[in-house]
């Protein structure tokens, strides 16, 4: 980081769609070739593991020997100690099982997850695309080893009838994907301690607009992007290089550094941030998410370095452009996490539904017609009234009576309308 301190590249992303919108397509088209390589080096793994467990049986076997021998020289008043001093060297050279090669888990509970970490590679994601299993289970209740794991700090994992797992420098990702209504029970019921222990303001949160009734399949539309294919090529590449941590897990990691113009760069937009958590600030409702946002800057910057193998350090353009993407799901973070007031939300809502009514010039309505063809929760008397007012406010809409019919003018900045054709 610009200020000394090291930081992991590791970031957190949560994806809230609903059923249907692509999330799990997106999930298997992104990390197929990740898949693709742990599925062959689990192939390989499990062909050591045979090998790790002949070898433990004679390693077994010869300590038998051996422990056998003490007790008989014991028994007969001898002192056995060169048998003593081959035991100690045998369980020196105990065998060591394989380590898995293993970058990602889904459905898992937290001890097997810092396990994998401890036994496994130290690098790994838990992804998955039905994260309903992780707000509704025990991983949930694991945010303080989360947030440790995140911020690069070391952790302990205490067990009450084995040993402890401790995590020293190790790297963690989340990549969750969850439908809107379960995460809205979840902040419900555990939101506030999730905010509170920090461990959602350190995602980066995507929330797109549903695109159902949008996706036509053409016969002329290329089979595969040709950007994507030179993606997956260096995913693939920087999945192998990770290769080493199943052999060697303490390699020492690489360090990436700003160039001096880029340091400056993310030190303007960490300042930025900084001032906007003020009063009247953007990011005065939402201080935890503001305080992770510049480091969150920072790494993404880092990503886009590592992804397009630029050479040296991180320059200003590279920041500037992982800024521009972490403010763009600040606000979807904001839109999940921090929402407008119910008739705000349906204010809007219904504001869609007039535009495409203004499309085809329609610009006076029955109030009756409007609370019967509304979008389906809008026709409740009270909520359709909140909304209405809220759009009058903004000058969207005007509500008359004439002849003792309540209309709704969905166009008043045109002036007065035409009342004889009513």
């Amino acid at each position: 980081m610009p200020y000394g301190a090291v930081k992991p590249t590791t970031i957190n992303i949560l994806g809230v769609a609903g059923s249907g919108e692509g999330k799990s397509p997106l999930y298997d088209k992104v990390l197929n070739v990740i898949q693709k390589s742990q599925r062959q080096q689990r192939r390989e793994w499990r062909r050591r593991l045979d090998a790790y467990h002949g070898e433990l049986e004679e390693w077994r076997t010869e300590e038998k020997v051996l422990t056998q021998a003490i007790y008989r020289k014991q028994t007969k008043g001898g002192t056995a100690e060169r048998e003593r001093q081959a035991l100690r060297e045998l369980h020196q050279r105990r065998p060591e099982p394989p380590r898995e090669f293993r970058l990602l888990y889904e459905d898992t509970t937290p001890e097997a997850l810092f396990s994998g970490l401890e036994t496994a590679i130290p690098s790994a994601a838990l992804a998955t695309d039905e994260a309903e299993v992780f707000f509704k289970g025990a991983m949930n209740r694991a945010r303080s080893h989360l947030n440790s794991l995140w911020s690069g700090g070391s952790t302990v994992i205490t067990r009450a009838t084995k040993e402890d797992i401790v995590l020293n420098d190790a790297r963690l990702m989340l990549l969750l994907m969850v439908q809107p209504g379960i995460l809205q029970k979840y902040m419900e019921t555990q939101g506030q301690q999730a905010r509170d222990s920090g461990m959602l303001a350190r995602f980066l949160v995507c929330a797109p607009p549903s695109v159902r009734g949008q996706r036509f399949y053409s016969l002329h539309t290329p089979p595969e992007w040709k950007a994507w294919e030179q993606a997956e090529a260096r995913l693939d590449t920087l999945t192998r290089e990770n290769l080493i941590l199943a052999h060697a897990p303490e390699t020492p990691r690489e360090e990436l550094e700003f160039t001096q113009e880029g340091a400056a760069c993310w030190v303007q937009v960490a300042n930025e941030i900084e001032r906007q958590m003020g009063p009247g600030g953007y990011f005065e409702a939402c201080p935890d998410h503001g305080s992770k946002l510049a480091e969150n800057v920072a790494r993404v910057a880092a990503l886009i370095h590592l992804f397009e193998g630029y050479e040296g350090g991180i320059i200003p353009e590279t920041v500037l452009m992982a800024m521009d993407i972490s403010l763009y799901y600040s606000g979807h973070f904001q839109h999940v996490f921090m929402p407008p007031p119910q008739e705000e939300q349906d204010a809007c809502q219904l504001n869609e539904w007039f535009n495409e009514l203004r499309q085809f010039n329609w610009r006076i309505m029955r109030y009756n017609d409007v609370r019967q063809r509304a979008p389906r929760q809008l026709r409740d008397r009270k909520r359709l009234k909140a909304a209405l007012e809220v759009l009058i406010a903004q000058q969207q809409v005007v509500v008359f009576t004439h002849n003792r019919t309540r209309y709704i003018d969905l166009a008043p900045w045109l002036g007065p309308p035409d009342l004889s054709m009513l």
